[in-house]
């Protein structure tokens, strides 16, 4: 089978069961900017969302995308999707997403995502990634699949920055030869997690690898000064 156009194949109908649960009753639909209940996000905390600025994608990812910064309304709608399980914001952009993905260069033939941490699996009950993944690829109709084990280790959340850039330890399975593949997550502060999958997955025979973010952390200087949402003590 060529390469150079997309595999087309929505996720399995046991996959899209899940996707509509979490769609619909289950899930919270209050704006994570000012509670109002009704849209994921209301239009108007949609107009404080901020366009994540342009960068460089971090070696030897070939091209990435990120809907927003990470400050605001972005930065509480994916704490409250890590912390507390309100997904419905996330999986809501992931249309988004989905656009933002058809500029790049080449289609990508499959969509993956980095995995959380046995731990962070554990306390949230869910990787959101995944989550994200998985509707992206239904929104795009491509292929996803699981392309990555996590070797257990520290979160990069809360680690200094020389230690995210060094990203965690990641080893890829089942890479297509010569696929282009999109690595999903869900934010971007030095890019260290999106070069680790990159790394692993070119050595298990991508030919590239693209990546996509629902939001990028700002350049110093650049961001929000307002407060960080907090965990709960039993998620912390």
């Amino acid at each position: 089978m060529s390469l150079s156009h997309p595999i087309r194949i929505v996720a399995p109908v046991s996959v899209r069961a899940v996707i509509d649960d979490l769609l619909g009753s289950l899930l919270p639909s209050r704006c994570p900017g000012c509670g109002a209940a009704g849209a994921p996000v209301c239009p108007a905390c949609a107009t404080g969302l901020r366009a994540a600025r342009p960068a460089p994608p971090p070696a030897p990812v070939a091209w990435w995308t990120s809907l927003y910064a990470y400050e605001g309304v972005a930065r509480e709608m994916v704490a409250r999707a890590k912390y507390r399980g309100e997904r419905r914001a996330l999986i809501a952009v992931a249309r988004d997403l989905a656009a933002a993905i058809e500029r790049a260069p080449h289609p990508a033939n499959v969509i993956t995502w980095v995995p959380a941490s046995a731990d962070r699996r554990r306390a949230r009950g869910v990787d959101h990634a995944e989550v994200l993944a998985r509707v992206l690829a239904r929104e795009s109709r491509r292929r996803v699949a699981p392309l990555l084990h996590r070797y257990p280790g520290p979160a990069q959340t809360g680690r200094d920055a020389r230690a995210r850039r060094r990203g965690p330890s990641l080893r890829a399975f089942g890479v297509p030869a010569g696929a282009t593949v999109l690595v999903v997550d869900d934010v971007s502060t030095t890019g260290g997690t999106l070069a680790a999958a990159a790394r692993a997955l070119r050595s298990a025979g991508a030919a590239a690898v693209y990546a996509a973010t629902i939001a990028r952390t700002p350049a110093p200087g650049s961001r929000s000064t307002g407060p960080a949402y907090t965990a709960p003590k039993s998620m912390s």
